[in-house]
């Protein structure tokens, strides 16, 4: 049986190209190079767009940066109240990654933005529709885009370029992104705990006031100067009283006593008592006496005149012996009696006067007892305030400690950035980069693809067999011969199983299959 490509043997079903898949390279190769107009009007046109491309594609040159990360005193820990797990530090690679975070935020590529212009780093986009707002937006994309902030792992460095088409502009636009980061970084690290602490220290100085005032309205409502200098006098005093109160009734009980005993001997003691005698032989006898003395200065004691004064003597002395009455005698007021009355009455006022002084000094003591009792009753009142008050005079001192640390930290740290270091500094670039070696290859690329899906897509949509060999392997019949075949003037009818033949373009020429006896 000799059959067309058009037609198929019976039983079989019909079948496209899309959905055979015993096609090889050769196949594929001929069904390319059937379409070979195709394919080179899609990769021309393609090459063209590429080449295109090429020449307008813009040079840009690479400004660098490199800078050095530090451990700092802004990333020591430094709680506000207390002391716990102060001096604290993060890991230096958490400090490089921040640093990294800071340098590309808005905040700072806004300020390098502003520093250089929109209209200097992107002329485009100033001359463009839009308010500042959007156009700064815009400006901002476009500056992330060609900004790129590196570093490598357990390495406290961080490399920063920027690409630009003109290497000045490069130069002074990552210049300046270096100098908005290091101030916005003094702003974010140590800005702020200044003003915090200031406020809270002012609040605090507020609260201490008012405590201080509630302080004295309740000293001066119960009549108290000092607490603690009142309870410390009161406690003495009381102390002090009870010592004298025990000395005053020591003091009277011993008055009474003595008054007693001198009162006793009053009463025995006689009212009056012979107060002296005088006699005229005594007289003479002491004047015979001193006669003799005067008498021995002169003579011997065998002398006439000093036994005559010696006789003399013996008589007086014989006569007082016998008795001698008085001639002359006076009596009058005892005065030890006396003395026991005024003895008696000096103990009995002082007995009189320690009972007065032991009254008073009971009264004395009850009063400091009342006092005391007050005191003690208001005493934890006074304790609570005077708790409040040290309490926040404590805590506004250490913020004010705080604040003014603080405030001196800031400004060391504002004025100095040690822990960052410029290791390189951003110069205009000499030597630029263009995208025109990988656009073209990129064209080239896209060009053999597409053009050979063009190709491909189109020979599989044609119901024809490129080679005899992929007309053997997908009949599963052997090729006795090919043999091109004119297409007719005028279509002849054809059977209805193979009037698929009628859609074959007339020009191609056909492949005859001639089904062998097997």
């Amino acid at each position: 049986m000799i059959m067309t490509t058009g037609t198929q043997p019976e039983g079989r079903a019909r079948f496209g190209w899309a959905s055979v898949p015993r096609l090889t390279f050769v196949d594929l190769a001929a069904m390319l190079w059937a379409e070979r107009f195709v394919v080179l009007a899609v990769c021309g046109a393609i090459c063209a767009l590429g080449l295109i491309a090429v020449a307008v594609a813009p040079r840009s040159y690479t400004a660098r940066a490199e800078l050095l990360v530090r451990m700092g005193e802004e990333y020591v820990y430094q709680p506000t109240a207390g002391a716990a797990g102060a001096g604290a530090t993060p890991d230096m690679q958490a400090v490089v990654n921040a640093e990294m975070r800071m340098m590309g935020s808005g905040a700072v590529v806004r300020s390098a933005i502003g520093h250089v212009g929109v209209a200097r780093l992107y002329p485009e986009i100033a001359t463009g529709p839009g308010n500042d707002a959007h156009k700064m937006a815009a400006a901002e994309r476009a500056f992330a885009q060609h900004l790129t902030i590196e570093t490598a792992p357990q390495t406290p460095s961080i490399g920063l370029s920027f690409a630009h088409k003109n290497p000045e502009v490069a130069a002074a636009a990552l210049n300046a992104l270096v100098d908005a980061y290091l101030a916005h970084r003094r702003d974010v690290l140590v800005g702020g705990e200044f003003d915090a602490l200031s406020q809270q220290s002012a609040d605090l100085n507020t609260r201490v006031g008012s405590a201080s005032q509630t302080l004295a309205q309740f000293l001066t409502e119960n009549q108290i100067g000092d607490f603690d200098a009142e309870m410390a006098g009161l406690a003495a005093r009381s102390a002090d009283i009870e010592t004298q109160l025990l000395d005053a009734q020591a003091r009277r009980g011993e008055a009474d006593a003595r008054a007693g005993a001198l009162r006793a001997r009053y009463q025995a003691e006689p009212e009056e008592i012979q107060l002296y005698s005088e006699s005229d032989a005594r007289r003479d006898l002491v004047q015979a006496q001193m006669q003799r003395q005067e008498l021995l200065s002169r003579y011997q004691e065998d002398a006439p005149p000093v036994r005559e004064v010696d006789r003399r003597i013996q008589q007086l002395q014989t006569f007082l012996e016998s008795g001698d009455p008085a001639s002359l005698t006076r009596r009058g007021a005892n005065p030890v009696r006396q003395d026991l009355a005024s003895q008696m009455y000096a103990m009995q006022a002082e007995a009189s006067a320690q009972r007065g002084r032991e009254q008073a000094l009971l009264r004395q003591r009850e009063e400091v007892r009342t006092r005391l009792t007050q005191m003690r009753a208001i005493e934890p009142r006074f304790r609570e305030l005077t708790r409040q008050r040290t309490i926040l005079e404590s805590s506004a001192q250490a913020f004010a400690a705080r604040a003014e640390e603080s405030r001196a930290r800031s400004q060391m740290l504002g004025r100095s950035t040690d822990n960052i270091s410029q290791v390189e500094r951003a110069a205009p670039p000499t030597q630029g980069k263009s995208l025109r070696w990988p656009i073209a290859l990129v064209t080239i690329l896209l060009a053999g693809l597409l053009s050979a899906a063009a190709g491909l897509s189109r020979a599989f949509m044609r119901k024809s067999f490129p080679t005899p060999s992929s007309a053997s392997r997908t009949l599963d019949l052997p090729v006795l011969g090919v043999a091109p075949q004119a297409a007719p003037k005028k279509p002849a009818p054809q059977p209805k199983p193979q009037a698929a033949a009628k859609s074959a373009p007339p020009a191609k020429p056909k492949l005859t299959v001639v089904e062998g006896a097997k």
